[in-house]
């Protein structure tokens, strides 16, 4: 059994993790590597779609591997120059970017395997975000080279296009049977283990920032190879991340590859859990007076809830977009909770949103429009973010309180972002909690956001509790230091180089 790590040896490198069986190989994720994004990239600069795998190729945001959509090779992009890599299913740990983003460029017949909330949020996100080739991960419409320039690929139109779809293997059965949901795609479904094309694996909930997060045994040769993907034990799910730990102790596992995220940042005063952080945003709210807005990241349904909880509380009204109700009705597929009942959904004035929140209506959504909003702001709570703040400027008030439930700044992209968003919260009149300006610079309130990753402590307690042979620390920004403080034998992964766990 081998394991090479393409990606993720770093904090944001964006996990692509190889690993070979023998006479079979798998991916334990294939994601956007945001150093490598940040470092040439901007929200309007991107790798060109006409030219399928060779700009990520050039920028080494992919590795050269023959394992990609032949559809995505323009003609000067020699598919003989790909090294050879079996690759028989990929492992998808949960819907975020740098885990699922380049998903997409594997070839039709890799299956993908994931939770069934997993496969929610990602359905959801196909539906309502603009999808290029790297997150094309249901249909995709097959590409060709554009007639006098078949160095620019193009996805044809009409009745003589030709759709791929591509299977799913989904391991847990959702609450509600769909047909509709899972069009375009051959979703099996099992019981959290089972066999694919020769492969035996073993699924496991865990606690994270979004739901559905899964850690995976993939068994090889005899021996199990268990990879963590991301994970926290502070959450309302935090009890799933401890029995996975106990569960997978009894594989006796050959290796452990597990993330390192907060190995080597400060550590705080005191650990900030969700509890705290609900009971936080909870007196945030009822000190506040007038609008409030909670802010807080698209798909982290479990801050969601718990905002609408305060709401009820406090007897305001919880306001979403309509892009948050399309992955509330995903998701409710799966977790039987609708949360219609005790939500509002925006009716925007832009032009493209009306439409959308009309035939929510049509279902029975409750809808507040903004000049209902404005004859009594303090009886509302929107749930709104920075790419938000134009829909306030249709609204007329004096106050509010704006909480600032997100995590810090990590590029200059986002202090940028982050920097206009206090400009905006001047600009309306608005109180500020969780984010300030202090001397001209970004400061961070302790107490309204909790992280997505394990503390430090329990990041060690999880390692010591699975007992592997060795440790192979990814999402790491100082692996030198988690090497030193490991209680287990770590090897540390170099981007591109192979680590044979039959010699180790």
């Amino acid at each position: 059994m081998r394991i090479t790590v393409h990606g993720g040896a770093g904090v944001i490198g964006g996990n692509k993790i190889h690993l070979d069986l023998g006479d079979r190989g798998v991916f334990l994720d294939f994601g956007e590597p945001f150093d490598l994004s940040g470092k040439y990239c901007t929200e309007y600069m991107r790798p060109r779609t006409g030219r399928g795998l060779r700009d990520y190729l050039k920028l080494g945001m992919l590795p050269a591997l023959d394992c990609y959509r032949p559809d995505l090779y323009p003609e000067d992009l020699p598919r003989a120059t790909m090294a050879p890599i079996r690759v028989d299913a990929l492992f998808l740990s949960h819907a975020h970017f740098d885990h699922y983003g380049h998903a997409g460029f594997l070839r039709e017949d890799i299956p993908i395997i994931a939770s069934p909330m997993t496969y929610a949020i990602l359905r959801a996100n196909s539906e309502m975000a603009r999808v290029g080739a790297s997150t094309e991960l249901f249909d995709h419409v097959v590409r060709e080279g554009k007639g006098g320039e078949p160095r620019v690929l193009v996805s044809p139109r009409g009745k003589g296009k030709e759709v791929q779809g591509r299977q799913w293997v989904i391991t847990g059965e959702p609450v509600e049977e769909d047909p509709g949901w899972r069009k375009g795609s051959a979703c099996c479904v099992t019981e959290g283990h089972g066999e694919l094309n020769g492969i035996e694996y073993l699924a496991f909930p865990v606690d994270h920032s979004v739901f559905g997060a899964s850690a995976y045994a993939v068994r090889g040769g005899g021996d199990w190879l268990v990879y963590s993907g991301d994970l926290r034990m502070h959450g309302a799910n935090g009890e799933s991340t401890r029995r996975f730990a106990e569960r997978v102790r009894e594989l006796e596992p050959k290796a452990l590859v597990i993330e390192g995220t907060r190995v080597g940042r400060p550590l705080p005063e005191r650990e900030m859990t969700e509890a705290l952080v609900r009971e936080n945003c909870r007196a945030a709210v009822e000190e506040g007076k007038g609008l409030t807005i909670a802010d807080f990241s698209a798909n982290n349904f479990e801050r969601l809830d718990t905002f609408i909880d305060i709401a009820r509380r406090a007897g305001k009204r919880m306001v979403v977009t309509h892009r948050d109700v399309a992955f509330l009705e995903s998701v409710a597929k799966v977790d039987g909770n609708v949360r219609k009942d005790g939500l509002w959904v925006y009716r925007s004035l832009a032009d493209k949103d009306l439409e959308a929140v009309e035939s929510l209506s049509e279902k029975g959504w409750q809808v507040a429009d903004p000049d209902d909003i404005a004859v009594d702001p303090g009886e509302y709570m929107l749930c709104f973010s920075f790419w938000d703040m134009t829909k306030l400027l249709d609204l007329e008030w004096e106050y509010g309180t704006y909480i600032y439930s997100n995590s810090e700044a990590y590029d200059l992209k986002q202090t940028d972002n982050l920097q206009k968003l206090m400009n905006w919260i001047e600009l309306f009149g608005f109180e500020c909690r969780g984010l300030a300006i202090v001397d001209g610079r970004l400061d961070f309130e302790e107490g309204f956001h909790s992280s997505g990753h394990l503390s430090m402590d329990d990041l060690w307690q999880v390692v010591s509790s699975i007992s592997p042979e060795m440790v192979i620390p990814v999402h790491c920004a100082y692996p030198d230091l988690f090497s030193e403080m490991c209680p287990v034998r770590t090897v540390l992964p170099e981007k591109g180089r192979t680590i044979d766990l039959d010699d180790r």
